[in-house]
């Protein structure tokens, strides 16, 4: 018994087991190994004769050329792009500063504007 508790076993909780198309096997039959012959091996994945075969040195001095050509133009492209966003950043910064002044200034005219509006407001209760 505690031989049965330390076995490994493929069942794994919620997942339902997997259907063969061949009838099951009594457990006594498949411990001693007496399997019943089964459908033959369908072959799922493979991989292309190309892949495989060896190329010419011409083929992968060719491959190897276009590599380095995209990695060129990418190298290109990211500094066009770091380029643009130091330009980017520079012009958001520019233009943070004149909104923040701006502000400052309206900030100033509606403080200017207050003062008056009581000035204005006591010297009629005055009246």
């Amino acid at each position: 018994m505690a031989e049965q508790k330390n076995r490994w076993s493929w069942d794994v909780a919620g997942f339902d087991p997997w259907k063969s198309s061949t009838p099951p096997q009594s457990p006594a039959a498949a411990e001693h190994g007496d399997r019943k012959p089964s459908a033959p091996l369908v072959r799922r994945y493979s991989i292309s004769a190309t892949s495989v075969l060896p190329q010419s040195k011409h083929a992968v001095a060719f491959k190897l050329q276009r590599l380095k050509d995209q990695v060129k133009l990418a190298k290109e492209d990211y500094l066009q792009l770091r380029q643009e966003a130091s330009e980017l950043q520079e012009y958001s910064n520019a233009k943070l500063d004149r909104v923040t002044r701006y502000l400052g200034v309206l900030a100033e005219k509606t403080r200017n504007l207050g003062k008056k509006l009581i000035y204005l407001d006591s010297w009629i209760m005055l009246k």
